[in-house]
């Protein structure tokens, strides 16, 4: 019975995962996202994505990812980047109590090719490679055979786990290819710009197996995304797509992200920019963005709101609602009338 109910927890702390370890704001995680995105900046910039579940369960689902992302440019700082290099780390806890942890951290590096009259068309090509540790955590738990017929519960007794390691490492590699058409968001000569995008995770199919004797391979995650962003007069929208397949396993994102600039000229935007945002993630959630750019900092924070439109009468509601906070900042000079190479407000 132990090993069916240990089974059983780690069971549901992985399905959780499946459904859960993807950033609402996925192209504020672009990294984390895509590969091949680190080909299409212009300026450094650095990255902050923090998701959590807010909850009233022992169930915890957090997600948190740092990167930093650097064009690379051997003409000099005014050309256009030929590519670029970043560093992404990660960090998932999930599962009753935090049970499951997995910490991650990857080198990246993209090579763009540029084709078309004045560069309008652009192809990034990135790949990731890092070290990923996953480790499961027993001692917040409680167990029959700790219990004590006298006097209850006695979490002095040792934890009657032995089926299972505690940890494992291994190294990942990931990979992913954009397409962007009009990259430079000239609204002037062309009336929008738009992007597609594909990635692939575990293209080595690491052993993610916690058990001694059983070996099992991690699957493939791919991810297609794509968008189109427009000008009317002082706004810029951008309708976006996400679809996620794992192992014939579906996740549909589909939304829009509006930003105000006071300051847009004739076909950019300049200076502040007020952000919206919303989406609909199927069957689970409707997704709130706001936010704010000041020049080099911009700072946006989403509410999801789980979807009960399709199970009213259901007990049990694991997918809480939650909250994501991501905090970009650019360190180029002219941030305030430069706008980065990438499909970000």
């Amino acid at each position: 019975m132990r090993r069916i109910t240990t089974i059983l927890l780690l069971f549901s702390s992985f399905l959780s995962i499946g459904q859960d370890a993807q950033f609402s704001q996925y192209y504020a995680a672009s990294l984390y996202l895509n590969p091949g995105f680190s080909g299409i900046y212009n300026d450094p910039s650095f990255h902050l994505n923090h998701k959590r579940q807010l909850q009233s369960v022992d169930v915890i689902n957090e997600l948190t990812q740092v990167s930093f992302i650097f064009p690379i440019k051997p003409n000099g700082q005014h050309e256009r980047s030929i590519g670029g290099a970043g560093i992404m780390a990660f960090n998932e806890k999930s599962g009753f109590r935090g049970v499951y942890e997995r910490s991650s951290i990857f080198a990246n590096y993209a090579h763009n090719i540029k084709f078309g009259l004045l560069s309008t068309y652009l192809v990034s090509l990135g790949v990731q490679v890092g070290y990923e540790l996953r480790k499961l955590d027993f001692s917040n738990l409680s167990w029959g055979s700790q219990y004590n017929p006298f006097f209850g519960y006695d979490n002095s007794l040792p934890i009657p786990v032995t089926e299972f390691n505690d940890q494992q490492n291994n190294i990942v590699v990931n990979a992913g290819i954009m397409y962007y058409f009009n990259p430079e968001r000239n609204y002037l000569l062309h009336s929008y710009s738009g992007f597609l995008g594909v990635s692939a995770t575990n293209l080595n199919q690491p052993n993610i197996s916690f058990t001694t004797d059983i070996e099992s391979d991690a699957p493939m995650l791919f991810k297609y995304n794509g968008g189109i962003e427009f000008k009317f007069d002082k706004f810029f929208f951008m309708p976006s797509l996400l679809y996620l397949n794992l192992r014939n396993n579906h996740q549909f994102n589909a939304g829009i992200n509006v930003a105000y600039s006071p300051g847009a000229g004739r076909y950019r935007a300049k200076g502040s920019q007020l952000l919206f945002g919303a989406w609909y993630r199927l069957r689970d959630s409707f997704i709130f963005m706001g936010g704010v750019k000041l020049q080099s900092l911009t700072v946006r924070v989403s509410y999801d709101m789980n979807s009960t439109l399709f199970d009213p009468n259901r007990n049990i509601n694991l997918a809480q609602n939650s909250m994501e906070i991501s905090i970009q900042y650019s360190l180029s000079k002219n941030a305030g009338a430069k706008r980065a190479t990438n499909p970000l407000f």
